[in-house]
């Protein structure tokens, strides 16, 4: 049995009731492997790129540690015992397999093979995630991904439970095993069509969302307590014209002029864009951020680095291209 130990290899052998461990480094399995397959301690040196009196002290070391002479020295060669015949085979092979070992650990850290979980709340899943899913596909197409559809309320759990690497959404709430990173800082808004009279305002105060039939999600989701908290806070009734279950609908219903939405303004960005206008909400002023959930003290994989990176990227290219002038995500003048 082998086990790795920093720099070198541990060899168990059990024998009967006995049990022997040594310390085998690396370099000394190459210098038996290249002085047999040889036949020159010279030539062996060379192909190590070393010295001749290197190799030397490597065999002698590997000879010392197991407690075996491999080589039966002359004064012009090195002739292979028994042992060094029975064992080349195994020294070869354990060489092979730490190869293999190293253009692994090469490929993962190069993003040419590996694996990313994500998770992401459906809104974030079908807003933010698919151009960037595609951009690091072309980038590192060895890398297999798998996106989990999660419930607000999953967010933590996923990644506490190691079912996804990362996620990204609105958690509920806090926890020791998850940090939480930002990833937008959004505010409530009022969506509307861009031919609406509410898509000249710069700011609706949220006392003036009952004049206007509305559409929103079930009870139940994080955003629509959001609007029931903030409504009772002010003392007002909420009584919406439409009820969904998700986000999208409820954009597809205000694009179709069935009601206005209350959301967070990067919807407006991803879903019907230049269709909808996003105006600020005010009186007060409600944050909704969206965040990256990971577990505490965990270092992500090189492909989640990436996909983070990627992602990043986007959203600050999205939200440079909605600040310029003439630009339809302007019109909202939303920050």
């Amino acid at each position: 049995m082998l086990a790795r130990v920093g720099s070198s290899v541990k060899l168990i052998i059990r024998r009967n009731s006995y049990v022997y461990a040594m310390n085998i480094n690396l370099r000394q399995l190459q210098a038996f492997v290249g002085v047999y397959r040889l036949g020159s301690l010279t030539r062996a040196a060379e192909q190590m790129f070393i010295t001749q009196p290197a190799a030397s002290v490597l065999l002698r070391q590997l000879e010392e540690s197991i407690g075996i002479r491999l080589f039966d020295r002359t004064t012009r060669s090195l002739r292979p015992t028994a042992a060094a015949h029975e064992s080349i085979g195994r020294a070869e092979r354990i060489l092979r397999e730490f190869g293999e070992l190293e253009r692994g650990f090469d490929d993962v850290a190069r993003r040419r093979r590996g694996r990313l979980n994500l998770g992401a709340t459906p809104a974030v899943a079908s807003s933010l995630v698919p151009a960037a899913l595609m951009e690091f596909r072309n980038r590192f197409p060895g890398i297999d991904v798998t996106l989990h559809d999660l419930a607000p309320e999953d967010l933590i759990d996923s990644v506490a439970d190691e079912t996804v690497e990362l996620s990204i959404g609105t958690p509920r709430g806090p926890s020791a095993e998850v940090e939480l990173t930002p990833l937008i800082n959004d505010r409530m808004c009022v969506i509307c069509t861009g031919d609406s009279p509410l898509a000249r305002r710069k700011q609706i105060g949220w006392s003036e969302i009952g004049a206007h039939p509305t559409v929103t999600v079930k009870k139940g989701s994080g955003i629509r307590a959001i609007i029931d908290d903030t409504m009772s806070r002010l003392g007002l009734q909420f009584e919406p014209a439409y009820e969904v279950s998700y986000l999208a609908t409820a954009l597809s219903l205000t694009q179709h002029g069935l009601g206005i939405s209350v959301l967070p303004s990067y919807l407006t960005r991803y879903f019907h864009s230049g269709r909808l206008v996003a105006i600020r909400l005010v009186d007060p002023v409600v944050t909704r951020n969206l965040s990256i959930a990971t577990r505490m003290g965990a270092s992500l994989s090189p492909a989640a680095e990436s996909f983070v990176a990627i992602l990043r990227s986007r959203l600050e290219t999205d939200a440079q291209a909605s600040r310029r002038p003439g630009s339809p995500r302007r019109r909202g003048k939303v920050p």
